[in-house]
């Protein structure tokens, strides 16, 4: 009992799911797998029925990669007719066989997997154990194929097994995406509320998934579930109870590649260099060469957005310095009351109200807090809209008409290319409502336009200097971040991503706040990762870095290659210089690359850093 009474349901966890009615079942659910596997690789696991459907189902699990599964697989699953698998991310219960997916009942007839938290699951397994059922494992996931197991023994007489499923469903509460095989039933079970589940069908198969990616090569369209769906899915035809949405199936949109790092060693480098072309994906048709505004997809027009009290971003984690920036352009072009709030913490009832508007901002659409945040804002009256990279999520789904990144997929765990691409969304958004005189606006367009030249330029000449820093970097001394304007959010980006890559403990501050207590953290050696683009705040900057340098920090500055002040550095990072408040796309590179490099030279997984997952779809 006491094992879930600790677990806090707070916790953000991110698994995926896949499963496949088809010929070599098993063999599409391992290469679906593997595509998901940057929702989560601290373990992984497969179950699969065979042509009769009446053998026992047989399943495999292991700690770490899918690829350990397949090795352990090998090739058991020959002749596998319907499957389900599972690549976990652990937070109810600890990375072990025991605890991986699937999981299955005493007698080994029910397997299912689960995405989701079920907040409820103390209580649940208090009754489960009175009616003499044992768990096995540390999480909150087993207790569900328990009371289908119960339900489906002892259920009204002429009940279905979907009505047997349904029932169990009811007991729950929290969220998740579920898939259920069993012996003797030639189908899938499946139900979603709060996390996602897609349901793709193909030439002779039928299959779920986390995401659209791994359908690529089976399916041909898509069908979103909603929350409340529970399905029995069997090959060519999809049952459903009344209360259920009908499967509105839809060609599948977004292209989608495997995930190759090509001629780069890792997928976080590819990415890296991907920025040029994501970036100029997301700035065409979107603003013109001779245009001064920004065109995009809202639901509001500039008019209407001008007449609202107030715009509110909510997003998390590298998508919340997206949106700190956002509010940051948005302040500098109208006078609109603006702010971006972590979306775990939004205070809907004080901000949102029908002259409001809520923008969400996340990578992969799926961020149950950004999702749980939007969904507030709109039952407060907020107008909601969405900048996101996965054209069909949750989030874009919800929202209506917002902004697509068009970054194309990105593998590695630390957001690069989307991170960009969302502050040019944000900038274009700002552009797109601005009040600032056409021949001012029209500069910044051509600024803007030249920035994939200028990132281009940098990735050809900063390797030398990146590697010259790394030298005072290497985990001894724990490195500060610092900046002004732009440049102080970038310092909390550039500590992040150093943080995610490296488990190297890092702050950030805005500069002029160091004399306020955190220059107590300087002293001999300490490495001061100092951004001064030439701006308005470079003498302010030149002010905090001799206040460092004085107490014997070492400077690594990133500033301009002409005009700034690289006197002042131990070692010099250089930038092309961006105008109009725009430096923060050149100084996220030198970013980037200083937090990958360090961690390939202390030679740890740089796509796959330890805890994280690429996005988190429970709150």
């Amino acid at each position: 009992m006491g094992r879930f009474e600790i677990f806090s349901y707070s916790q953000n966890n991110m698994c995926g799911i896949f499963g496949c009615i088809a010929e070599e079942a098993a063999d599409k659910v391992l290469e679906g797998l593997s595509k998901l596997e940057y929702r989560g690789y601290d373990s992984a696991g497969v179950a699969a029925l065979f042509s009769d459907h009446r053998g026992p189902v047989k399943t495999e699990r292991t700690t770490g990669y899918v690829a350990d599964l397949v090795s352990k697989a090998n090739n058991r699953f020959t002749g596998s007719m319907i499957a389900i698998g599972h690549t976990r991310w652990a937070t109810h219960g600890r990375v072990t066989e025991t605890n991986a997916h699937p999981h299955s009942s005493s007698d080994g007839a029910i397997t299912m997997v689960h995405n989701g938290i079920i907040e409820n699951a103390s209580e649940l397994l208090e009754d489960v154990e009175k009616l003499g059922y044992e768990t096995k494992s540390e999480t909150d996931s087993e207790v569900i194929v328990h009371l289908l197991d119960h339900e489906l023994k002892t259920g009204p007489q002429n009940s279905s097994i979907l009505d047997a499923f349904d029932r169990t469903i009811k007991k729950l509460r929290g969220s998740w995406a579920i898939a259920v095989i069993m012996t003797g039933l030639d189908g899938i079970l499946i139900a979603r509320n709060g996390a996602p589940l897609i349901v793709g069908r193909g030439h002779k198969c039928i299959c779920i998934s986390s995401d659209v990616q791994p359908f690529q090569s089976l399916c041909s369209e898509v069908s979103y579930l909603s929350d409340g769906d529970v399905f029995l899915l069997r090959a060519g035809e999809i049952h459903s109870l009344p209360e259920s949405h009908t499967p509105h199936f839809q060609p599948i949109e977004g292209e989608f590649h495997d995930a190759e790092s090509g001629i780069y060693p890792h997928l976080m480098l590819k990415e890296i260099h991907d920025q040029p072309v994501s970036l100029s994906n997301v700035l065409g048709g979107r603003i013109s060469p001779g245009g001064s505004r920004a065109s995009l997809d809202l639901d509001l027009t500039r008019e209407q957005i001008l007449n609202l009290d107030r715009i509110n971003f909510v997003a998390c984690g590298t998508a919340f310095h997206a949106a700190q920036l956002g509010v940051h352009y948005i302040r500098e072009h109208t006078d609109l009351t603006c702010e971006a709030f972590r979306a775990s913490e939004f205070p809907a009832n004080r901000v949102c109200h029908e002259n409001t508007l809520t923008i969400g901002i996340s990578q992969s659409g799926e961020t149950k807090d950004t999702l749980d945040a939007l969904q507030m804002a709109k039952k407060s009256g907020s107008h909601i809209s969405s900048f996101c990279n996965v054209i069909g999520s949750t989030i874009a789904r919800f929202a209506g008409n917002g902004v697509y990144l068009h970054a194309g997929p990105e593998y590695s765990v630390a957001s690069t290319k989307v991170f960009t691409n969302m502050v040019a969304a944000v900038v274009m958004f700002a552009l797109m409502i601005s009040n600032k005189p056409a021949r001012e606006r029209r500069k910044m367009v051509q600024e803007m336009r030249k920035l994939p030249q200028k990132i281009s330029t940098q990735l050809l000449e900063l390797d030398e200097h990146i590697d010259g820093a790394l030298s005072q970097l290497d985990g001894e001394k724990k490195p500060i971040f610092i900046g002004r304007g732009v440049s102080a959010i970038m310092a909390e980006e550039g500590a992040l991503k150093m943080m995610e890559e490296t488990y190297i403990p890092c702050i950030s501050f805005p500069a002029g706040e160091l004399k306020h207590g955190p220059i107590a953290l300087v002293e001999e050696g300490t490495p001061v990762i100092a951004i001064a683009p030439t701006d308005k705040h470079l003498s302010s900057m030149e002010s905090s870095i001799r206040e460092c340098k004085s107490r014997g920090a070492t400077i690594i500055m990133i500033s301009d290659k002409e005009g700034g002040i690289s006197h002042l550095a131990d070692f010099f990072i250089p930038l092309e210089k961006a105008e109009f408040d725009l430096s923060p796309f050149c100084t996220a590179v030198p970013l980037q690359l200083l937090a990958y490099k360090l961690a390939v030279k202390l030679g740890l997984n740089v796509d796959r850093p330890r805890n994280l997952a690429k996005s988190v779809t429970v709150s």
